[in-house]
């Protein structure tokens, strides 16, 4: 029987029988595994707390037949503050979906782990402005996946002068000689385009630091939820309750 220690973080589950639950985790050292954990809804259950949604924990997991088994979780942070914030809540959810959508089983996925880890703390900590982190990980989530979008030189010619558009769909700057490659394309100001640069390459840690004019980060939230929904070629609706609950101003 095979036996793993692995530190993971709840992605999401699923409730079945009375008092089990498939959790899905995304782990420091194996990819995204799916896993059954016996009896964790009963209260006196030494895995209740490592097996709700967020939880970060140090599990020991055994193979069975078709799913990894909980052995044991020795939960290290649970970011139950985020439960009572609607709209932080929200943007956990996303988050982790985000992170579930690019991870396969068994595929690499620390540095995806530590992200994440690090974005759920600081939305959990009123450090950084919602959605300055938000951008910031939607970008370097993109980068870990691949989808690095080319700011600084043309993604048609390569040339570095003259970006003035941005194109969703070839994914980066467009400059003036090349505008027609992408009638779609977004025209967006080199101050723009620089702060999406700076999203991208700041430490999470250091986010606050970033200052953008509300009118700038209206035209950044919009280019890099388009680019991620173009690229991993999926709508999310966690993002559109978002923005229902942005509408509405609830929290």
């Amino acid at each position: 029987m095979a036996i793993i220690k692995t530190q993971g973080l709840v992605l999401k589950y699923t409730d079945i029988n009375e008092a089990d639950r498939i959790i899905t985790l995304i782990t420091r050292n194996k990819g995204k595994i799916k896993a059954i954990a016996k009896g964790c809804r009963r209260p006196k259950s030494s895995l209740l707390s490592s097996c709700q949604l967020f939880a970060v924990s140090d599990y020991v997991l055994f193979k069975g037949t078709n799913f990894y088994h909980v052995s044991s979780g020795e939960l290290r942070e649970p970011f139950f503050n985020l439960r009572n914030d609607l709209l932080k809540l929200s943007y956990a959810v996303y988050f982790a979906e985000l992170a579930d959508t690019v991870t396969d089983e068994d595929m690499a996925s620390e540095k995806l782990f530590i992200i994440l880890s690090k974005t759920l703390y600081y939305l959990s900590q009123n450090r950084i402005p919602i959605g300055i982190l938000a951008c910031a990980y939607q970008l370097k989530l993109m980068d870990l996946s691949g989808y690095r979008p080319m700011l600084y030189k043309c993604v048609n010619c390569g040339k570095g002068d003259n970006l003035s558009r941005f194109s969703i769909n070839l994914g980066g700057a467009l400059c003036s000689d090349c505008n027609d490659y992408d009638k779609a394309s977004i025209k967006v100001s080199k101050k723009t385009m620089e702060l999406i640069g700076q999203l991208l390459s700041t430490p999470i840690s250091r986010l606050n630091t970033l200052k953008i004019d509300n009118n700038i980060f209206i035209e950044i939230d919009k280019i890099v939820y388009s680019f991620v929904q173009k690229h991993l070629d999926k709508k999310f609706k966690s993002m559109d309750f978002i923005n229902n609950i942005k509408s509405l101003d609830i929290k």
